[in-house]
């Protein structure tokens, strides 16, 4: 086939998980043959969106010059419409991007499109998280859209008042996406698409009503550049190790609620510490250590000389990638019961779930598990088994993708 795959955020060196992800799609489905170019919008000085050299891709890529003033509708489908047109796809993948992906999606609704959402941009308009006041917002874009518009206008308003918008808040404005008519061009959307792809179950019962062709794909890591890491052999009297890497300044994911796990556990025993990659070396406090910045490959050091991961996420986790790098390092994960987490980590098996924000229930996995260190190897055997068998690069593609693409082949 020929696809031609679209991305209004797409950057190289990846910006974020998203990128990583198309990134490895487009380069595994060229390897099995089918003919790929990214079409990549650029924005003149920006840092979030198309940032990329298109010889530094290994496969084809177009990147479309915009400035902030022309990313609007009419210019931007115009545009990427053209190009695309003239390629001549066979099947169209539009990839990452915030308000204005409805908009584009339409424009190429010609061919034949399947969707991919990488977190919550359908059904929060206030950024693509869907967190507010600590908790999982139960409010919904497509469903109650007036409460959704008010939200993001408060929420937003001191972004717009600054002139200094994010990528989020400028597509909003731009797609006009705070106008009553916006939620309909996104159902519409929606409905135009011959596929949709989520991260996680609870996506996709989200989209519940608005598609009948709904898949749940995971992210992937390659199993042969992320080797399982043997049991890591502790000096006499040398503490354990419990590990979270991650954007853990972010309050959603959770740091204080292991914080708060750690403190507990401190008053039953001492033969641990706490790990974490976060910059504020302030918050070291036994048995707490703030590791600071980590590049990937340090992470994945600190992965291998831990005995416990801990993923204490907080909002709906689209993916988890953190909790499938610690399953390929063999290690086995406490991580909360929301999102793709859910999907990722196995009860009892490769780790356990706690609920969100249950620092008590969090503490007493970690004393078993501190406990009984065949538990953790067997849970970390289990894990490695697991992401070879389902989170690889080459299974998500066969698995996943290829099956995809046959049943919505034209």
């Amino acid at each position: 086939m020929r696809i031609a795959f679209v991305d209004l955020n797409f950057s190289w060196p990846a910006n974020g998980g998203a990128d990583i992800d198309l990134f490895f799609v487009i380069r595994g489905l060229q390897a099995r043959g089918h003919e790929v170019h990214l079409f990549v919008a650029h924005e003149k000085g920006s840092t979030e969106r198309g940032r990329v050299n298109p010889v530094d891709l290994p496969f084809p890529c177009s990147r479309l010059d915009f400035t902030r003033r022309t990313l609007r509708p009419k210019h931007l489908c115009a545009t990427f419409r053209a190009r695309i047109d003239a390629w001549r796809p066979s099947l169209v993948f539009i990839a990452h991007g915030f308000a204005l992906k409805p908009h584009l999606t339409l424009a190429l609704a010609h061919h034949r499109v399947v969707l991919r959402y990488y977190a919550h941009e359908l059904a929060c308009a206030r950024n693509a998280c869907r967190f507010k006041d600590g908790i999982t917002c139960p409010y919904d874009f497509l469903r109650t859209p007036q409460v959704c518009r008010e939200c993001a206008a408060e929420h937003l308003a001191p972004e717009i008042r600054s002139m200094n918008c994010s990528t989020w808040t400028s597509d909003y404005l731009a797609a006009r996406a705070y106008a009553p008519g916006y939620p309909d061009i996104a159902r519409k959307s929606l409905r135009a698409a011959a596929g949709v792809i989520v991260s996680n179950t609870s996506l996709k019962v989200h989209l519940d009503g608005f598609h009948d062709c709904v898949r749940v794909v995971p992210g992937g890591v390659s199993a042969t550049a992320i080797k399982p890491q043997a049991v890591y052999e502790r000096a006499p009297g040398e503490p354990h190790a419990i590990f979270a890497a991650g954007r853990l300044e972010d309050p959603m994911k959770g740091l204080e609620v292991l914080r708060e796990a750690g403190r507990l556990l401190a008053r039953k025993r001492h033969d641990f510490e706490i790990w974490a990659t976060h910059f504020d070396r302030t918050l070291t406090e036994e048995p707490f250590c703030a590791l600071g910045w980590r590049s990937h490959d340090e992470t994945l050091a600190a992965c291998g000389q831990s005995d416990i991961i801990v993923v204490p996420s907080l909002w709906e986790e689209p993916f988890g990638l953190v909790a499938v790098e610690a399953m390929a390092c063999a290690r086995p994960v406490c991580a909360s019961a929301v999102g793709g987490l859910l999907d990722i980590v196995r009860q009892g098996e490769t780790g356990f779930h706690f609920e969100p924000g249950n620092a008590a229930e969090l503490a007493k996995e970690l004393d078993i598990l501190l406990d009984n260190p065949a538990l953790r190897r067997r849970m970390g055997l289990a894990g490695r088994a697991v992401v070879e068998k389902e989170y690889d690069w080459d299974r998500v593609i066969e698995r996943h993708y290829l099956p995809l693409l046959e049943e919505i082949a034209p």
